[in-house]
Parts: structure tokens; C-alpha cells; sequence
């Protein structure tokens, strides 16, 4: 990575990046909301840099699945997180792009300088997506009603067309002569290639884990609890444990056994510095205590009780691969199948992006600069190829000359012959897209993929020694967003101390 990139006091550079475990359609991350996912990601992206709460001047958040969630799910999110009420919330929908788009956002406040350190990321619960009664409102009077998936007409079907977005993968396997077979090896390598990451050790970096059995019930812990929970990193001076991780709300209080952090109840009505309801307080209890097991890995904070793994991994099945019939178009001719297409997924990701110049006040570790990002559209049928618009644009706003300066790339794997095609268009080497496996492998939360490739291409600059990294990712309505880091390893650059917290 590189030692000494150019900064200027509003260059946007990533200080925390970091994501919960993806899980399957219905399975272990089900029992929660799409807020109370981002809300784990969120603190967890606070703890590793040692933001406190006050510091944060903006959340900018993606989430595509938005029905149903309650009204502003951002602020859930934020407020989940144990940030103050006054801290503004934004919600981002840009489908597939969502999650990238609001670290983009991020990066333009920063650069205007209308904010210092803004939060964002992105959460969907895929699980959780209502169906919808679209005649209900007038009054279902007589006959049958009809039941819509509001998962499929809101995230996954092209309203232009009126066909599902796996059927435009078809047309452009069609066009650029992508085979069965292919897409089919494309998925298994994806597999292998998030197996043997996760194998060793190396996705751990990335992920702040979600605590088994989802948020307590009552969802209305104490007001002490509450007020508690929501104080930021090191708020109250306490020393963190053995592991270094920071001491929560017990003033003077040490971390606990296992070195991660402690949550204290130093008593106060709920929300009295914060403004955190109440009803939240379960929320914020149960983001705390996932970051402090974060802090000290799966072995030291009784692994069992969260859920660490992305758990698609284990639904993957070689043998029966080659056997799945096409999904989308079952006239004999198609091509995209269930395992060569991404998973229906629930997770979320957070990336703190901060300004140099904060970066040097308060003393924040500094990950990767943003150097460059750009959208690109074209007709929505063929968003599948909308990368291969946006990356040229994207390089030229970094100022990187050719795709051979760029050392890792992470374009999403909506659907296999989304990476396939892309890469021959971009003419990117196989060795150097995806390397830890892609959303065909890991699964595709649609509001938070962006952020997740943002995050998993952190990780391999980290692991590969790379300094310039490139993510793209095409979205529904025929667009596509990119953006271009430089990693550093600079650690903390002074200002308010702390203990330097790993790399993601």
C-alpha cells in the first residue's frame, strides 16, 4: 500500500469499513430489520475507528426494500447505532448501487465541506420484504384479491421490460456469447475462491458478527440501559480490556475479560444526551455488544452466541450444479440458473469517510483515500453492462491513466455473466476481480452490496499488498456506480489518542 499519498485538507479518506455476516433468504439474520442490521454495522464501523458519536456530522444510508421498515429507517439505523438524534439521516435508493452511491455522497460532503465525518453504507433485510394487497386502499369488494412480493416488484423486476432482472442477464449472455457452462465455472470459482478466504481467517477482518436470536422481543430495555448503550467509543475515559478494545459507558470501568467492551449503566433518563427512544434501547444494547465481540474475535467473546459467517457458503453444492435448471427463461434456451445467479441475501455494511483534516484532529486511522467515482446509465435492459460505462469514467475523476494501475478490482456479481461480461469489455484480468469471492458466492443484500464490495476490496488491498483499488456496480434502471480508493498504511496521524484498531 501506498506510504505517502497527496492529501489536502478535504480529501475524503475511509477511516473504519466494515459489514455484518451475510445470511441466507430465511435464515440466520431473519429475525432482523433491515435498521437493526445497519445499526450493527454502524457501531461496529464507530469502534474500529474511534469515532464518538458527537463527531459524526452526517449518516447517509442505502436501502432499497424500504416498505414496511417505518418511517425514516436511516435514523432507526443511526439512532440503533447509539448516534445522537441531531445527527441528520439520509436514505438512498439507487437500487443495487445504493450502498456505494451513499459512500459517494459521503465523499462529495466531505469534499464541499459541509461535513467532516459522515457514516454510510448500506442495509437490506431480503428476508423481511412484505407483500403488498395494491387494491386493499379501495376496498377489496368482491372476488379475489391480489398478494404482491413487494421483494420482486421493488428490488428485483425491470418495470420497463416488465420482465425479472434475470431475464435481462439472459439477453446478455445471449449477445456476448456467455455459456452455461461458463457461468457455471464463473460461480464455482466465486465459491472456491470465498471458501478458501474464509478459511483463512482473512473475512473475519471484514466482519462485525450479529448476535444470535435477533434484538430482544420487548425491544424496550431500560432507560438506564439505554442511556448506557448509547454512549460512543471510549465516551466515558474507562481502559479498554486485554484485547485493546475500548471501555463503553463505565466511567472509570475496565474492558471486559475478554478485552472487548464494557457496557455500563451510569443511570440517566434514555435519550438524555443522545436522544435515543427508548424503544431503541435493545437495539443500541445489542449493536454494543456485537462490536465488542468484534473487538476480540469469534475464539474470546464466546463465538456461539453471533453469527460470524456469510452462510450461503455452506448452501453451495458442486454436484448439483451442472442439474439446475435455467430460471428465467425456461423454453429450453436459457442459460442463468439459481447457482450461477446471486443469492437472495440480508446484511449491511458501513464505511466512515472523513475529511484529512479530521482524520489529523481527532486522531482517526487512516484506511484508504476515495481518489475518484462516477455514474453511467444506458437503456435499462442492459444495466448488465453499465460497469463497463461507469469504470473509464471513474478511473479519469482518480486520474489513474489505464485499468492496468489498478491492482484489485471488485465489480458485483449480480449474476455471473454480469462479471463475465464485464471483465472481457474492460479486458481485466481474472487474477485481479473478486479475489475472495463474489455475491454469487457470498450473496447480493441489495442496498448494502455496494458498500460490501467497498468493504471486501479493502480487505484484499490489505491481504495483496495493493495500493489503487477499483469496485463497480450495476443497478436496475440501467445504471452503474464506481469508485477508486488508494490504500494507505498510515495509522493513526495524531490528535486525540486511542488504541490503534486493525485495519478494517
Amino acid at each position: 500500500m501506498s506510504q505517502a499519498p497527496s492529501l489536502r485538507p478535504r480529501t475524503p479518506c475511509i477511516v473504519a469499513a466494515c459489514r455484518t455476516p451475510l445470511g441466507a433468504f430465511q435464515g440466520a439474520l431473519s429475525q432482523f430489520s433491515a435498521p437493526e442490521l445497519g445499526a450493527i454495522a454502524i457501531r461496529g464501523a464507530l469502534d474500529r475507528a474511534g469515532v464518538r458519536p458527537d463527531d459524526v456530522d452526517e449518516v447517509i444510508f442505502g436501502c432499497v426494500i424500504s416498505a414496511n421498515l417505518g418511517q425514516a429507517p436511516a435514523t432507526q439505523a443511526a439512532l440503533g447505532a447509539g448516534l445522537p438524534a441531531s445527527v441528520p439521516c439520509t436514505l438512498v435508493n439507487k437500487v443495487c448501487s445504493s450502498g456505494l452511491k451513499s459512500v459517494m455522497l459521503a465523499a462529495q460532503a466531505v469534499m464541499a465541506g459541509s461535513a467532516d465525518v459522515v457514516v454510510a453504507g448500506g442495509m437490506e433485510s431480503m428476508s423481511n420484504a412484505p407483500h403488498y394487497l395494491p387494491q386493499a386502499r379501495r376496498g377489496l369488494r368482491m372476488g379475489d384479491g391480489q398478494v404482491v412480493d413487494g421483494l420482486v416488484k421493488d428490488g428485483l423486476w425491470d418495470p420497463y421490460g416488465n420482465v425479472h432482472m434475470g431475464s435481462c442477464a439472459e439477453l446478455c449472455a445471449d449477445r456476448y456469447g456467455i455459456s452455461r457452462q461458463m457461468q457455471d465455472e464463473h460461480a464455482m470459482t466465486s465459491h472456491q475462491r470465498a471458501a478458501a478466504a474464509a478459511a483463512a481467517g482473512v473475512t473475519l477482518a471484514e466482519v462485525v458478527p450479529v448476535p444470535r436470536g435477533g434484538i430482544p422481543a420487548s425491544r424496550a430495555a431500560s432507560p438506564q440501559s439505554a442511556a448506557a448503550a448509547s454512549r460512543g467509543p471510549s465516551d466515558s475515559g474507562g481502559a479498554g480490556g486485554a484485547g485493546g478494545g475500548p471501555s463503553i459507558g463505565t466511567p472509570g470501568g475496565a474492558g471486559g475479560a475478554g478485552g472487548g467492551p464494557s457496557i455500563g449503566t451510569p443511570g440517566g433518563a434514555a435519550g438524555s444526551s443522545t436522544g435515543t427512544p427508548p424503544s431503541l434501547a435493545a437495539t443500541v444494547a445489542a449493536a454494543a455488544a456485537a462490536a465488542a465481540a468484534a473487538a476480540v474475535g469469534p475464539g474470546a467473546s464466546g463465538g456461539g452466541g453471533y453469527v460470524w459467517e456469510d452462510e450461503g457458503l455452506s448452501k453451495m453444492d458442486p454436484a448439483r450444479l451442472p442439474a439446475l435448471k435455467p430460471y428465467f427463461r425456461r423454453d429450453g434456451g436459457g442459460s442463468v440458473t439459481a447457482g450461477n445467479a446471486s443469492p437472495v441475501t440480508d446484511g449491511a455494511a458501513a464505511i466512515i469517510v472523513a475529511s484529512y483534516e479530521a482524520v489529523q484532529r481527532l486522531g482517526l486511522p487512516l484506511l484508504a483515500v476515495i481518489r475518484g467515482f462516477a455514474d453511467a446509465a444506458q437503456a435499462p435492459e442492459w444495466f448488465t453492462t453499465a460497469p463497463a460505462l461507469v469504470v473509464p469514467k471513474a478511473l479519469r475523476a482518480a486520474g489513474v491513466a489505464s485499468p492496468d494501475q489498478i491492482d484489485a478490482w471488485e465489480v458485483n456479481e449480480a449474476f455471473s455473466v454480469v462479471d463475465l461480461t464485464n471483465r472481457r469489455l474492460l479486458g481485466l484480468p481474472a487474477d485481479r476481480v473478486n479475489v475472495h469471492g463474489g455475491s454469487v458466492a457470498l450473496g447480493h443484500p441489495i442496498g448494502a452490496s455496494g458498500a460490501r464490495i467497498l468493504v471486501t476490496l479493502l480487505n484484499v488491498l490489505r491481504c495483496k499488498g495493493g495500493r489503487l483499488g477499483c469496485v463497480a456496480i450495476c443497478n436496475g434502471g440501467g445504471g452503474a456506480s464506481g469508485v477508486v480508493v488508494e490504500g494507505v498504511e498510515l495509522g493513526r496521524l495524531g490528535g486525540r489518542g486511542g488504541p490503534k484498531q486493525a485495519l478494517l
